[in-house]
């Protein structure tokens, strides 16, 4: 799934391929994937441009030359492609952009768990779904703020996005990883230097693998990512890595690593 490493990628392409050309035509063979009419994307998008990009967590909102933002979540599998001749449009181009110079920008998402929506606000749609600042920008402050009166696990809590937006599974399972925190300590039982640990661990991860073009591959021998899978040799013990559930999402963890306190 794209997470807040995949979506910066994607939001660097639409700014160097797309930006400012005039939209000729839109069109969708899905219409499950947008959350308004067709009518009303080719009402507020053709004949416009768009014009700036700005993520918040997983969301990608691209605003224009006309009275709406366009937003693009990316779901499982979607992804940008910008392409000029017809044959090369993709598989599972699900929604596609014709531009006036003759190119095109297709939404690609093999399983459509992404979509496309028409907004009027970015504050007032961050404020409306409880989006917190993207976590590549939270502030420490702001971090220790959102935990606060927290009452259920760490791992759980992170994937909050009112937490820290963009934190995805894989991310937050690093990030305990790194900080050497049970996935499974409750947030009240932390202590401010660990909660300090878990927010440097935070921004590391995030700086990492932005820089890495999210190719984990290429991630330090110390990330979690090369390893993360049940039975898995932990980087730092030489122990076994575990799985388990947490918050119902699946959880990888060194034991010996990450110490659950008494």
């Amino acid at each position: 799934m794209p997470e807040l490493p995949e979506v910066e990628g994607y939001r660097k392409y639409i700014d160097h391929t797309v930006l400012n050309q005039k939209i000729q035509k839109f069109e969708c063979d899905d219409n499950r994937l947008l959350k308004v009419s067709i009518e009303e994307f080719e009402k507020f998008l053709i004949n416009e441009e768009l014009t700036e990009t700005q993520r918040i967590g997983k969301y990608l909102f691209v605003k224009t030359t006309g009275k709406k933002i366009l937003l693009i979540h990316f779901g499982m599998t979607g992804r940008p492609k910008y392409y000029k001749e017809e044959d090369a449009r993709p598989k599972y181009g699900h929604i596609v952009l014709t531009f006036q110079n003759g190119f095109h920008f297709a939404y690609e998402d093999k399983r459509k768990f992404g979509w496309w929506d028409l907004i009027d606000s970015i504050v007032e749609y961050k404020k409306a779904h409880k989006l917190s600042d993207d976590a590549r920008d939270l502030s420490l402050k702001d971090f220790k703020t959102s935990l606060q009166n927290r009452t259920t696990f760490i791992k759980a809590v992170l994937m909050d996005q009112s937490v820290a937006a963009g934190v995805g599974n894989w991310m937050a399972d690093d990030i305990l990883y790194q900080s050497k925190i049970h996935p499974q300590r409750k947030v009240q039982d932390l202590s401010e230097k660990e909660i300090e640990d878990i927010f440097k661990a935070m921004k590391n991860v995030i700086e990492v693998a932005i820089k890495n073009d999210a190719h984990y591959d290429d991630f330090p021998d110390y990330f979690l990512i090369h390893n993360r899978k049940e039975g898995a040799t932990c980087f730092h013990t030489g122990g076994k890595i575990e799985k388990i559930k947490v918050g119902g999402r699946s959880t990888y963890f060194s034991p010996e690593w990450q110490k659950m306190k008494e």
